[in-house]
């Protein structure tokens, strides 16, 4: 007699063939299913990996800005006088492919005349300096107006009457 012909119920009744064979199919459909996720689930944990490495990216350079005097002329209003101040007005060209903002315009020499009314070899002009916040797109330039920021002492030459100030400055800028 078979293994499975020998097993009986707890009652003590002999448990047939024809029963074990009617239920062989539902554990072996279970049983193929669990292989089969069991399986799915290695298979695609094989694929999964780490490791370790380097990337690499360059940075640009950031290109001083330029400044250009804006209509020949540095002082926009309020004449120059000894005890006196005046606007400066002054053109900032940002040559960078990103927009930056003008953190500062300092004076960076000493200020020179042209077409005064005689000698002026003292001219007595200082910039006071200042900051903007004014952004500057890429590659493009903004034009702003320092209020009072420059100013005449009494030490200037009588031959300055009537000239024209350049004032050299640095200007400061970072990026947005």
């Amino acid at each position: 007699m078979s293994p499975l012909g020998r097993a009986r119920w707890s009652s003590g009744r002999r448990l047939s063939w024809r029963w074990w064979l009617r239920r062989l199919p539902a554990v072996g459909v279970t049983g193929v299913v669990v292989a089969l996720l069991l399986g799915a689930g290695l298979a695609s944990a094989a694929w999964l990996s780490s490791g370790g490495g380097s990337a690499t990216a360059r940075g640009g350079q950031a290109l001083p800005p330029t400044t250009t005097t804006v209509a020949g002329s540095a002082i926009t209003s309020g004449l120059l006088y000894p005890g006196s101040t005046g606007d400066v007005k002054i053109t900032v060209n940002n040559p960078n492919t990103y927009p930056v903002t003008l953190t500062s315009v300092t004076p960076n020499g000493a200020p020179t005349a042209t077409g005064g009314t005689g000698t002026c070899s003292t001219t007595g002009v200082t910039l006071t300096g200042g900051s903007s916040g004014t952004t500057i797109p890429a590659n493009g330039s903004a034009t702003l107006t320092l209020k009072d920021g420059a100013s005449m002492s009494s030490a200037s030459d009588t031959g300055c009457q009537n000239a024209t100030f350049t004032i050299p400055v640095t200007v400061a800028i970072t990026s947005v």
